[in-house]
């Protein structure tokens, strides 16, 4: 993911080119994000948008509306452990607006049941 060196900084407004799939969550309890839902909490004025770019069709760019959600996996179908290189994306710069969306993660493995046993070790 990109850094960002301060709240509120011009360069926090976006995300560079990433996928969802952590190799090191391999070998944790949790498994890997094999989908990822995201949310736009808001309507943006300009700019904002999520950008599929590595679609076999060429990219994809989801605009940001309050409500529209996106479901993508992380893993391919056929082999969880294998990242799906067809959803690498990217959020666009907010232009105009500011931009609020929620991030849902939906792991291979339940991990709270652990967690609550005290089986934290990673």
């Amino acid at each position: 993911y990109h850094a960002c060196p301060e709240e509120g900084h011009p360069s926090c407004s976006f995300y560079r080119r990433h996928s969802d799939y952590i190799e090191g969550d391999l070998h944790r309890v949790q498994g890997v994000r094999i989908y990822t839902l995201f949310m736009y909490l808001n309507d943006v004025p300009e700019g904002g948008g999520t950008r599929f770019t590595d679609l076999p069709s060429g990219p994809v760019t989801f605009e940001p509306v309050r409500g529209k959600a996106i479901l993508w996996p992380s893993v391919l179908a056929d082999q969880p452990d294998k990242i799906d290189p067809r959803t690498h994306h990217e959020a666009l710069p907010v232009t105009k607006g500011d931009k609020y969306g929620a991030n849902f993660w939906i792991h291979q493995y339940d991990f709270k049941s652990p967690y609550s046993a005290g089986c934290t070790a990673s």
